[in-house]
């Protein structure tokens, strides 16, 4: 957390005791155009800085607490004040007069030290914000928010860093430039994710050294060498962080590789490098998932293989990853994969989908003979069968009785998402699995 700024406190509490005043959550302390009639020192408590632009829209510069100097920029430009200062947690305030603040900067240089920290702090807060707008996105720019916050206002809990201000959606959506709806969607993505928690109005994050080696770790699988992803699981396993969080934020490497992909910023060689960080890092996250023994929600559970006498597992391997990051729980069964095998594996994994892959024109028609290994079980009526693979098409998915066809990776997931999030009653694959 931020220290305060003892100085400023201590000189303004010597110079002006008397001057110390309760405020509650809604008094405003200067409005936006008013003349400078008082500076304020906050002792404790939490003011909101905001502004409307000439449009009527309200951006808010930051909720300052203990430590903070309000209206110095103002007095020293013109003496008008440029935004308006809100109390949002019960605060005690030093107001100071426009003159005895000068004279006593002129006297004592520690006050005068103190009051410069603080205007280069102000510089620099509103750099970074130029920053963010200009450079992230909604979500990124509430977790830098978040942060902030945690880092000026944070109260250490055993769960991680509270929030000590009470702040609505409004007065979030008022720091990051954003509307209400985009806030709560932001939201509930970072509780997904495992990096905070809510009650109320109250945020709590885990901690910032956590959040950083996670962030390192869905990183190094968008963009990272070889073996990055797997040294920063192991070193978020080391750290105690928590396995599912760990494996969220695999997971969102892979959906930032998806969405970069749809956007035309990657390409399927950026897709398979991502694959492969991934596959090294997966086994390291699942290993101590199961070693705690927690049980995992998945939108659908899908088989997946490439057909016997075919050993290609390009196509398959990207296919999976992209189905794990959209939350489906994928039995990688291999390449070379035999019918029989593909009949036990239904059998045992009840799975929603079974997927197979093929790249060769010559191997494509093991994929009937798994359809008709299914039938012949019984299972067939169990199972979604999605085909897909270079030499494959929607007729010769047709013809080989298979529920569908997928031209590329993006297709497959986007297939196995419909089924899975509507499933009719009475389809193949409607009600399975455990």
């Amino acid at each position: 957390m931020q220290p305060t700024d003892a100085n400023l406190i201590d000189a303004a509490l010597e110079h002006w005791p008397q001057r110390v005043r309760p405020y509650q959550r809604g008094n405003v302390l200067y409005w936006q155009g008013d003349p400078v009639e008082n500076l304020f020192v906050i002792q404790e408590g939490a003011v909101k800085v905001s502004s409307v632009s000439s449009a009527g829209k309200i951006c808010s510069h930051g909720i300052l607490g203990a430590g903070r100097l309000l209206g110095a920029t103002d007095y020293f430009l013109d003496g008008i004040h440029e935004a308006t200062a809100e109390v949002i947690d019960r605060a005690l305030l030093i107001a100071i007069p426009p003159s005895d603040f000068q004279g006593l900067i002129a006297r004592d240089p520690g006050f005068s030290a103190a009051v410069m920290r603080q205007l280069a702090r102000e510089a620099r807060v509103h750099f970074s914000r130029a920053q963010e707008l200009s450079f992230l996105d909604a979500q990124q720019r509430l977790k830098q928010r978040l942060i902030q916050l945690a880092d000026e206002h944070g109260l250490k809990t055993d769960e991680g860093i509270e929030i000590g201000v009470s702040i609505t959606h409004k007065d979030i959506g008022e720091l990051i430039n954003a509307n209400r709806t985009t806030i709560t969607l932001c939201l509930q993505e970072l509780k997904k994710l495992g990096y905070i928690r809510t009650q109320g109005r109250r945020i709590i994050l885990i901690p910032i050294g956590h959040m950083n080696i996670l962030d390192q770790l869905c990183e190094a699988v968008v963009s990272g060498g070889i073996g990055e992803a797997a040294d920063w699981a192991n070193r978020a396993i080391a750290e105690g962080i928590d396995p599912v969080t760990t494996l969220n934020s695999l997971l969102a490497g892979m959906k930032e590789v998806d969405r970069r992909f749809a956007q035309g910023l990657m390409d399927v060689n950026d897709i398979m490098w991502s694959s492969m960080h991934m596959k090294e890092a997966l086994p390291i996250v699942e290993a101590a998932v199961r070693h705690r023994d927690i049980s995992l929600s998945h939108i659908g559970r899908v088989v997946f293989g490439t057909v016997h006498g075919d050993i290609h597992d390009i196509g398959k391997t990207m296919v999976t990853m992209l189905l794990r990051a959209r939350g489906f729980e994928v039995i990688d069964l291999g390449v070379d994969v035999s019918a029989g095998r593909f009949v036990e594996a239904v059998e045992v994994y009840r799975p929603h989908i079974l997927a197979m892959s093929a790249l060769l024109t010559t191997t494509q028609l093991q994929m009937k003979s798994v359809v008709e290994a299914l039938e012949g079980a019984g299972l067939r009526d169990r199972v979604r069968v999605m085909i897909g693979g270079t030499s494959t098409t929607p007729r010769f998915a047709r013809e080989i009785g298979a529920d569908g066809y997928a031209h590329d990776a993006r297709g497959g997931v986007e297939l196995a998402w419909r089924w899975c999030s509507n499933p009719k009653v009475g389809e193949p694959g409607a009600g399975s699995g455990p």
